[in-house]
């Protein structure tokens, strides 16, 4: 399954196996939950005008090669460029 088209529980499933925490917070609605890993990894996020608006997020490591991912809300974009950074564009369909 491509990063991309993960949302919801599912997503947040990702992020919490990304993190090595267990499963739990709603990290891709809930900014109270999402705010510190956003800062921990350095995570930037911005409406895409060209694109309708989208929401477009980064996670840039330290040797400068960035994973970006698009989402609907900035939330969605923003952990589904953290999975890519930590687990990369495909995983698997098993939850």
């Amino acid at each position: 399954m491509k990063t991309a088209d993960l949302a919801g529980k599912l997503l947040d499933r990702w992020v919490a196996k990304a993190i090595g925490q267990p499963p739990g917070p709603a990290y891709s609605s809930d900014w109270a939950a999402a705010g510190p890993l956003l800062e921990k990894e350095r995570v930037m996020i911005s409406p895409m005008p060209g694109k309708g608006w989208i929401w477009c997020a980064a996670v840039v490591s330290l040797t400068g090669n960035p994973r970006y991912q698009e989402g609907l809300t900035p939330l969605q974009a923003a952990m589904r460029a953290l999975v890519v950074y930590r687990i990369g564009v495909e995983v698997s369909d098993e939850e």
